[in-house]
């Protein structure tokens, strides 16, 4: 989790004066929603899932879950297929 703050607030610049508490908050809640949304995703070694949860937690900061839910609605739908062939 620490190095999930840490790279989350490098790549998309969240200033310091955000607490990790924050950003470790949103985090949680993007893995539970991820997770509700293809719970046999292997979370650990999965990179589209770091990703979303990555850009999840950015438009949380933001206020924007509704954006982020419409635009990566299409990556979220393959990323479950995907999972699912496998």
């Amino acid at each position: 989790m620490e190095e999930l703050i840490i790279r989350v607030r490098e790549e998309y610049q969240i200033p310091p004066y955000f607490s990790d508490e924050g950003i470790k908050s949103y985090a949680i809640e993007g893995e539970t929603r991820l997770k509700s949304l293809n719970p046999i995703a292997d979370t650990k070694n999965d990179e589209t899932y770091k990703m979303l949860l990555k850009t999840y937690i950015y438009y949380a900061y933001h206020h924007k879950i509704d954006e982020w839910e419409k635009n990566y609605e299409n990556l979220i739908v393959s990323w479950q297929l995907g999972t699912e062939v496998r």
